[in-house]
């Protein structure tokens, strides 16, 4: 610290000695003569051996620099308020370590942009403690020292939140400028202007910004020529004010950074002491603290302070001759390791410069915000957080406010994007729209350190037995088990939850015993309980007494077949049964009638009760895609005689219904929804704004894909009405007799049209369906056997050019008819970037000369089919930016989607043989095909089983009436035959490899 201050006031003696304007300051050059000839009196390295004679020499020692230190301090401060009177060029900042080549790296870019007339304004952004102030300060002794590159270098430190007047008078202190007291904001903007304008050449830095005020609201007059500014900040949004900015981000040091500078920090004569044991246990601590300079000094620091105070102890000792063992500085480094491996012990002092620095983020939240921030610590550390369950999860627990879910998760948006913002949540990973967060590890021992005694967090921790032990219930709002290892879970009779809110215990193999019949009565005002991904095969009945419930989530609880009774539950917002194996409807679901989400997904309900629906008048969430062994999600219409399940036209009544996904029986059932919910003003415009339709059936990736998208997959008759707002429109498996597609509605929101063995199909597209076609970015054609083209040739001789702005990506893959994409004279392209082909044969791809000429097209397919496609066609892209890439066929192409058979699942008796196997051909791998190509009047007591023949079923359809001879018939040979040319297998496994006597075997 001595020898730091010395060269401070070294530094200060340089600046002042260097004449402003030539005038001389009496008062200045006393000053700067005194300062010097203290400098050079100061021998530092000859104050030990001076005390040395003493009786306690250490002792000694320590108070002849804190003398000296003192004195140093008194001189720098009268060097600063007499550089003040005499309008001095700027202060010499304490500068600290920087480590890494990294962030050296960015110093000297920035430091580029101050000296060689770069951007005006520098913006330094990073989360707290990675080392902004640290290289503001660098570039501002830089400056200082660089002599003729500034007539003023001014330093402003705003960290404490400052409001725009408090800006603006540390800004006129610096320079200085008299603020009258009773002057306004843009008075006071007005005569710091005046004053920096005539300062032709200067630096201004603003170090920690909370808050964007721009140049001109300060009174920064325009950054040109000599001026500049540098502005500091962890949170983002503050350089939105700043136009024209040049932006660094400082990030946390990686590699041997991190160890590098703890090393450096703590001694390398320390850390070269420890054992090898000790050394690794450091080295892994060190880089749990994930980069952050400033929490990784702190470490190096107790390390440091550890040895030397044992140093001192030593000297002390040495008197008396007295041995000094190494091995208690290792033993009490040790002790402080295990605490750090269980939190960062750093905070536990609010005192602390590291604690004090990350608490200052989390006091400029707004209060909503600041509780969506502490629940990210129920997160087991360093997790990534997947946020739409973080939002939802803020949104049961009440933290969003109120109104409907859509605006509560537009809410949520805006906190989690103050969060990211202020740099308390990372950027995890973002594939498509699966964005993940995750909290630093100190961001998150600091939020449980203010959350305190009102959170028990064991999670991630592989725990196997509830860790309770020493733990105390009193004032415990939230608990998290989340991600361990728990079994068998008791809680031991005296405990009382009486205040506990939240219970998560998702993501551990555990059961509740039949012990625990009263788990749930010592919380008995739990409002959120998750046990989703758990093992649990029942839950108790004493789950009946959590009356103020709000959300209960048993997602993916593979083994759970019981549920007590929900009738006392009213209050219950959301009911996630997703992934479960009831097969019957719980008890007392009439009675939620406060319910906003209702999730049956990959569930494997047996029925559907027609009573429950009409209490769910709240209800904004209704997900209902079956599982392959269920029955009971399809839904059909009041005129499909003798149906018992689930009817469209119950729908109607759920006013406040946004996002919906359901299967539906037939395109004629969903052309009954469509006619029940269609507003006046536009048939096609349907009350949810979020949806997900299957019709005719379901395939085995259909709960996955395109989630987050408005989406409907026909399989079959496709001879439906389209909504509004459908972005993905997939058609599977339609007749042979089928030419054209026969379909009505909007299609201007369509992006993705996604086409699979439509085998009698012969071309996809007409030039009119193009332009209704305008936002489609990507088509996906495949195994459509008889398609000659996408695009049906033009009437007309000399149709008119359509050009189509949108398309992205097309993708063509077994198309053995396939002669070409347009007919060659129609249609341009002017985004096309990728084009995907394989197995179909020398096809005309369309013509690429209209595509945009900074776009280059990369094509995809086999090397033996380009070779051949261009000896045939020699010449045709000359001129155009192609790139040829040689892959096979993705996955996701190449693949076949696996099928449910609507007309032996629903159709008839329950029956696990009922299912059928179909080879398409022997290039074709093995599908459950869906047929439905009618509007079916069959009852679900029909009997089409395994052993039906055309009679019976013919018998059957002469029952429900309402068709002529020849169209039963014919119906009857489709719904035994889908697809005439193939042969019916026998038994089959289904999408999960398990045959019907395997699952038969299974259930005995």
């Amino acid at each position: 610290m001595l020898r730091w201050r010395k060269e401070n006031l070294e530094d200060l003696i340089e600046q002042l000695r260097q004449p402003m304007d030539g005038a001389v300051n009496p008062t200045l050059s006393a000053w700067i003569t005194e300062a010097t000839m203290y400098a050079s009196e100061l021998n530092i390295d000859e104050l030990q051996v001076s005390t040395r004679g003493t009786c306690c020499p250490c002792i000694e020692t320590g108070l002849v620099i804190d003398r000296k230190l003192r004195e140093l301090e008194v001189l720098i401060a009268n060097g600063q308020r007499i550089s003040g009177d005499s309008a001095t060029r700027g202060c010499i900042r304490q500068e600290i370590s920087i480590v890494g080549s990294t962030v050296n790296e960015v110093k000297g870019a920035i430091w580029q942009q101050v000296s060689h007339g770069g951007a005006g304004i520098i913006c330094i952004h990073g989360i707290a403690g990675v080392g902004k102030t640290a290289i503001a300060a660098a570039i501002n002794n830089q400056a200082l020292r660089a002599p003729g590159l500034f007539d003023f270098v001014i330093w402003v430190d705003v960290s404490n939140g400052a409001d725009l007047q408090r800006v603006q008078e540390d800004i006129a202190r610096s320079i200085p400028v008299n603020l009258p007291l009773d002057s306004n904001i843009n008075t006071r903007a007005g005569l710091l202007h005046t004053t920096l304008t005539g300062k032709h050449r200067f630096l201004l830095i603003l170090d920690s910004m909370w808050r964007g005020y721009s140049p001109s609201e300060i009174g920064i007059p325009e950054l040109i020529g000599g001026r500049k500014l540098i502005v500091t900040s962890r949170i983002f949004s503050v350089f939105n004010s700043f136009r024209g900015r040049k932006f660094y981000e400082i990030k946390p040091l990686v590699g041997d950074d991190a160890w590098n500078l703890f090393e450096y920090e703590a001694g390398s004569d320390v850390v070269s002491k420890l054992p090898n044991h000790i050394l690794t246990r450091t080295k892994t601590v060190i880089q749990d603290l994930q980069g952050v300079p400033l929490a990784i000094t702190k470490a190096a620091e107790t390390l440091r302070n550890i040895y030397e105070a044992r140093f001192l102890e030593e000297t002390l000792m040495n008197i008396y001759e007295a041995p000094w063992e190494w091995a208690e500085v290792a033993a009490e480094w040790m002790e402080v390791l295990d605490c750090l491996s269980r939190s960062a012990t750093f905070l536990e002092n609010r005192n602390d410069k590291l604690f004090s620095s990350l608490q200052k983020s989390y006091e400029n939240l707004q209060l909503e915000t600041k509780r969506c921030f502490l629940f990210c610590a129920l997160y087991p550390k360093a997790h990534h957080i997947e946020t739409k369950e973080l939002i939802d999860y803020w949104m049961w627990e009440g933290l969003l406010g109120s109104g409907t879910l859509r605006e509560m998760r537009s809410n949520g948006r805006k906190r989690l994007h103050e969060l990211l913002d202020a740099r308390l949540l990372e950027i995890a990973s973002e594939v498509g729209r699966e964005e993940k967060v995750q909290m630093l590890n100190l961001i998150r021992d600091m939020a449980l350190a203010i959350a305190g005694q009102k959170f028990i967090v064991k999670a991630g921790n592989r725990h196997t037995q509830f860790p309770l032990a020493g733990a105390s219930p009193e004032g415990v709002v939230r608990m998290s088990f989340m991600r361990n290892q728990l079994g068998v879970i008791v809680l031991p009779g005296t405990y009382n939850f009486d205040m506990l809110s939240t219970l998560l215990l998702q993501d551990n193999p555990f059961n509740l015993s039949h012990h625990n019949s009263l788990f749930f009565n010592c919380m008995r005002n739990l409002e959120v309980l998750d046990l989703s991904y758990t093992t649990l095969s029942f839950l108790p009945d004493s789950l009946s007494n959590l009356t103020n419930l709000r959300a209960l989530l048993l997602q993916n609880c593979r083994h759970l077949s019981y549920l007590p009774t929900l009738s006392n539950l009213n209050r219950l917002n959301v009911l996630d049964l997703s992934g479960t194996q009831l097969h019957q409807w719980p008890q007392g679901m009439d009675m939620l009638t406060n319910l906003r989400s209702l999730d049956f997904t990959q569930a494997k309900l047996d029925t559907f009760p027609a009573d429950c629906i009409s209490s769910y008048k709240r209800l904004e969430e209704l997900l209902m895609m079956w599982d392959i062994n269920s029955t009971g999600c399809m839904w059909a219409s009041h005129e499909v005689r003798d149906w018992n399940g689930a009817c469209v036209e119950w729908l109607t009544d759920l006013g406040h219904l946004a996002d919906l996904q359901l299967i539906f029986l037939n395109a004629m059932v969903f052309n009954k929804y469509m006619n029940a919910c269609a507003k006046t003003e536009d048939r096609y415009a349907i009350t949810t704004t979020c949806f997900k339709f299957f019709i005719g059936g379901f395939h085995s990736a259909g709960v996955e894909s395109n989630s987050h998208e408005n989406s409907i997959t026909v399989i079959g008759d496709h001879r439906i009405m389209i909504p509004q707002s459908t972005s993905v429109l997939k058609l599977m498996n339609c007749p042979d007799d089928m030419r054209s597609l026969n379909m009505t509605g909007c299609f201007r929101d369509v992006t993705i049209l996604d086409i699979f063995a439509l085998t009698g199909l012969r071309y996809l597209l007409t030039l009119n369906m193009w332009q209704s076609l305008g936002n489609l970015r990507k088509i996906c054609v495949r195994r459509c056997r008889n398609m000659v083209g996408i695009t049906q040739p033009a009437e007309e001789a000399n149709p008119r050019i359509i050009s189509h702005s949108s398309l992205v990506e097309l993708v063509l893959f077994d198309l053995q008819s396939l002669q070409s994409v347009d007919d060659g004279q129609a249609l341009h392209f002017k985004n096309l970037t990728r084009i995907g082909v394989w197995m179909c044969g020398l096809l005309c791809l369309p013509d690429l000369h209209g595509v945009r000429g900074d776009n280059v097209i990369e094509i995809e397919g086999e090397r033996e089919w380009w070779d051949a496609f261009q000896q045939h066609n020699p010449g045709i892209f000359d001129g155009c930016p192609i790139r040829f890439k040689e892959v096979p066929a993705p996955p996701n192409v190449s693949s076949s989607p696996r099928f449910i058979e609507v007309s032996d699942a629903f159709l008839s008796s329950p029956s696990n043989d009922a299912e059928q196997e179909i080879d398409l051909d022997e290039k074709t791998p093995e599908h459950h095909i869906v047929s439905s190509n009618h509007p079916l009047v069959l009852h679900p007591s029909a009997g089409i089983g395994s052993s039906d023949t055309e009679s019976d079923l013919l018998q059957n359809v002469q029952k429900a009436g309402n068709t002529d001879a020849d169209e039963m018939a014919s119906l009857a040979r489709r719904v035994i035959h889908p697809i005439d040319s193939v042969s019916r297998l026998p038994r089959h496994k289904n999408a999960r490899g398990m045959s019907s006597d395997d699952r038969n075997k299974g259930q005995r």
